[in-house]
């Protein structure tokens, strides 16, 4: 499996809560990069040893959200030609 990620607009607390861990997120406002660890599922930064913690402040975030990719090869005869990376949300 391949990681990718997929950019979202926070527009939520209640999203910011519920995206996965290992997603990053940041700011334009103030330069401000978070992510959600796999520890406790909470926002942090790296320049804090506390947890950011404040989901409702995140609203208007973007966020670079993880998804499982599959490859997917194209067969001409008994070669493969091409690859392609497919994810749930480009399926539904």
């Amino acid at each position: 499996m391949t990681t990718l990620y997929r950019p979202v607009l926070i527009e939520s607390a209640e999203q910011a809560e519920a995206l996965p861990v290992g997603t990053v997120a940041t700011t334009a406002d103030v330069y401000q990069v978070s992510r959600k660890i796999e520890d406790d599922g909470a926002w942090h930064r790296p320049d804090l040893i506390d947890d950011l913690g404040w989901d409702e402040d995140m609203v208007g975030w973007s966020a670079l959200v993880p998804i499982e990719a599959e490859e997917e090869w194209d067969v001409v005869g008994d070669a493969a030609v091409g690859r392609r990376l497919v994810t749930p949300w480009e399926e539904a």
